[in-house]
């Protein structure tokens, strides 16, 4: 009772803390949201308010989903997501395969258009492969075209694509946003600038970006498809959650992504505002970084598991809008693994184990977490802080803004513990485990290594029957979860928030956000 009775008296403070918050600013893009609402009634022009400021507007340079969000108003792929889960067409109109499931051959949309006036065609899609795939370019996400041996131009608009192997998750890789297809004119014209000065073939286009002050998006009057119903849309990055909120009430913002838990009750009653829960793939964790001497011994990772009291977490401080966790992956990603044990809190097991790792008295360390990236990251990074003391585990907490924490998470030089998120941008898990628990994978921010994770990743990478690669994929989710690289702490439900007369607002399951044809009742 003592030890549940101090983690209630950690998160009294932290509630205070976010209360106290909603009284202050924020480095905000495009203004702090304290003004007047100038937007005229029923206008169409929009305003769109998120924790953390886009880094790249280059899909071959993105990395984290809230880039993603911003970039995805703007750039298309050849195919996509339905919202029946199902895999259909966008720029390519149809597809076939070859008798080895090698080469894959796509007819492309005609009369399609980038924002810069080039056409799209199937040298178009030849440039994008040829480009992220390119060592000189050096894109961190070259592996989610990795799989491609070469692409060909039949003709105008029919192009093949033909992987090193039979690959099961070709098709659905090429919903990632990474693949999105991008002008060659204006990548070559631009060079590096191209992620500030983007061009994609969307219903939207990017207006003014200038970091730090403003970033707006216009409609694309020479859109291939539906036109977008809005004239201008408005990127506030406003990191207090509480900020945002205040902007959704007062009407300062229509819609804001990473909504607190804390707040979603209140809101529920507020008769201008709408609460948005959408199922996603995003799963929290305490990352150990393995580089560290402290944390190469599995008995210290899985401590760490132990001590933690997730469920609490999910109770107290996200108010039950998110899922008790068992492995890597979220239950709505297919082929996860749903029956591995958890690890559940056991403080005496935490104890016994750093004991017999050597550490009976526990050890100093730090805890990296980000403020405004995912909801109540930097609280629930402080409630973990006191359970980890329980245990004899002293972490100090380090909160770094958004561009400079990807950095140190991805470097591993500062780092020990940190708090971070992993979503499934193809929403198959095997590109987001290869990018996690891959050896030398770009994401693999805890730097984790085991040789029979990386011949299973390879092995089902080479298989069409699905119900193979099922299998593999739960061994190798197994493998990880009793190697303990992460304290997974709970898979996140998307939590958003709109203004009631605002329609057309949609949220994919993979985190992206629709706002191109949001419509005011």
């Amino acid at each position: 009772m003592k030890k549940h009775l101090k983690h209630v008296v950690v998160w009294t403070l932290v509630l205070a803390m976010v209360v106290l918050t909603g009284c202050g600013g924020g480095n905000n893009t495009g203004g702090t949201g304290t003004e007047p609402n100038e937007t005229p009634e029923k206008s169409n022009e929009f305003v769109y308010a998120a924790g953390t400021e886009p880094t790249t507007f280059d899909p071959h340079f993105i990395t984290d989903v809230n880039t993603a969000r911003a970039a995805m108003q703007i750039f298309e792929t050849l195919v996509t997501w339905n919202e029946d889960s199902k895999i259909v067409p966008l720029l390519a109109e149809s597809w076939t395969t070859s008798e080895d499931n090698k080469t894959w051959t796509f007819k492309l949309k005609e009369g399609v258009k980038f924002h810069d006036g080039a056409p799209f065609n199937a040298e178009a899609v030849k440039y994008n492969f040829e480009r992220i795939l390119s060592p000189e370019v050096a894109s961190p996400r070259k592996s989610s075209a990795d799989m491609v041996e070469k692409v060909e131009v039949v003709s105008e608009y029919e192009v093949n694509i033909t992987t090193k192997e039979p690959a099961g998750a070709f098709l659905a890789q090429l919903t990632n946003y990474n693949l999105s297809m991008l002008s060659p004119k204006a990548a070559e014209e631009l060079g590096k600038e191209f992620g500030q000065k983007p061009s994609g073939t969307g219903p939207l286009m990017l207006d003014v970006w200038e970091p730090g002050k403003t970033l707006t998006y216009t409609k694309f009057d020479g859109y291939w498809g539906t036109k977008s119903t809005i004239d201008k849309l408005t990127y506030k990055t406003v990191p207090e959650d509480s900020s945002r909120v205040m902007m959704l009430k007062t009407g300062d913002a229509d819609v804001i992504s990473g909504l607190p838990p804390i707040q979603v009750e209140e809101l529920k009653s507020d008769k201008n505002v709408d609460v948005v829960i959408a199922p996603g793939y995003r799963t929290i964790y305490i990352g150990t970084n393995m580089k560290k001497d402290l944390f190469k011994d599995v008995k210290v990772r899985q401590a760490i598991n132990y001590a933690i009291d997730k469920k609490s977490i999910i109770d107290n401080v996200l108010r039950g809008l998110s899922i008790y966790p068992a492995g890597v992956e979220s239950p709505a990603i297919m082929f996860a693994a749903t029956d591995l044990t958890p690890y559940d809190y056991n403080p005496e097991k935490a104890k016994q184990l750093l004991a017999e790792a050597g550490y009976p008295n526990g050890f100093k360390t730090t805890l990296h977490t980000p403020e405004g990236r995912y909801p109540m990251d930097k609280q629930v990074a402080e409630v973990v802080q006191s359970m980890l003391k329980e245990v004899g585990i002293d972490a100090e907490i380090i909160v770094l803004d958004w561009g400079a924490y990807q950095e140190a998470t991805t470097k591993g030089d500062v780092t020990n513990l940190f708090l971070l998120g992993k979503g499934s941008p193809a929403g198959d898990p095997d590109y987001d485990l290869t990018l996690s628990f891959g050896t030398g994978g770009k994401m693999n921010n805890s730097f984790y290594s085991n040789t029979e994770v990386d011949k299973l990743l390879a092995d089902q990478k080479t298989s069409v029957d699905q119900e193979y690669r099922a299998k593999v994929l739960h061994e190798i989710q197994e493998k990880i979860h009793n190697d303990s690289p992460w304290a997974v702490l709970y898979y996140e439900n998307q939590t958003m928030g709109k203004r009631a007369d605002v329609d057309g607002f949609k949220v994919q399951p993979n985190e992206i956000l629709d706002l191109r044809y949001l419509t005011r009742k």
